[in-house]
């Protein structure tokens, strides 16, 4: 049996516009449908992966979306914006596109881990 929820519960969730989302493995799949579904919501998105040329793409798609002034959240500026990031790389490679992704909008609000890791052949 489902419980009911509150939105005093779901504080301070309950209203995304204006959150700062850093999505990994964001250029396709799932993540690229994470992407949009919170950008429609009023998140700013920090879309991350490997494939830039798929990102910019993605990010361009958000940045054009026509959004109700009630789920703005970005007037007159940017929603998405794209950061290179693979998180099989060295740390130093994945603190500089951590600190490119916190730029981009002065803090994040939440993480969506997306991204998976497969093994090379031999």
């Amino acid at each position: 049996m489902a419980t009911q929820v509150s939105h005093r519960h779901l504080e301070p969730w309950h209203n995304l516009d204006g959150k700062v989302v850093l999505v990994t493995g964001a250029s396709s799949g799932i993540g690229r449908d994470f992407c949009l579904d919170l950008a429609r919501a009023g998140c700013r998105i920090v879309a991350a992966a490997r494939r830039l040329h798929r990102l910019k793409s993605l990010c361009d798609e958000i940045n054009q979306m026509s959004l109700p002034p009630e789920v703005g959240g970005c007037a007159g500026g940017l929603r998405a914006v794209a950061v290179e990031l693979d998180i099989s790389a060295d740390g130093p490679s994945i603190d500089k596109s951590v600190q490119k992704a916190w730029e981009a909008f002065g803090h994040i609000d939440a993480l969506i881990n997306n991204a998976g890791v497969r093994e090379k052949p031999d």
